[in-house]
C-alpha cells in the first residue's frame, strides 16, 4: 500500500500500519496504537482507513448514550444506510463494527478509545 503523497517521513510507522491492515486472518485482530499526545497518531490512522476503505470513529468526552448515537450515525453514513444505526450498548456496537462487511476484512479504528 502506497504511502499518501502528503505524508512527510513516517515510513516506518506507515509500513507497520499497512502490514497489520493487510494481514489476513480468519477472525478479527486487534491492534493498539499508543504514544504521546499530539504526535500524529490520528493523522496516520485516518490515512490508513482511507487507504483501506475502512471506518474510523474518533471519540470525544461524552455520555455513553451520546457516544453510541454518534457512532451509529457515523457508521450508517459510512455504510450508506438511510437512517442512523441505534445501538443499545457497546456489545452490540462492537459486534456490528466487527461485521461491517462479510466480503473482506476491513480496517476499523476507534480513535481516542479511553473516552469511550
Amino acid at each position: 500500500m502506497r504511502k499518501p503523497p502528503d505524508m512527510f517521513d513516517r515510513d516506518f510507522e506507515w509500513a507497520e500500519l499497512t502490514r497489520f491492515a493487510a494481514h489476513r486472518a480468519p477472525h478479527a485482530t486487534l491492534g493498539v496504537v499508543s504514544g504521546r499526545r499530539r504526535q500524529g497518531k490520528t493523522y496516520l490512522l485516518d490515512a490508513l482507513t482511507r487507504a483501506t476503505g475502512g471506518f474510523m470513529f474518533t471519540a470525544t468526552e461524552a455520555a455513553e448514550r451520546e457516544a453510541l448515537d454518534r457512532l451509529g450515525e457515523d457508521l450508517a453514513h459510512h455504510l450508506g444506510e438511510p437512517v442512523p444505526l441505534r445501538f443499545d450498548g457497546w456489545h452490540e456496537a462492537i459486534t456490528r463494527l466487527l461485521h461491517t462487511t462479510d466480503r473482506e476484512p476491513r480496517t476499523v479504528v476507534l480513535d481516542e478509545f479511553p473516552y469511550l
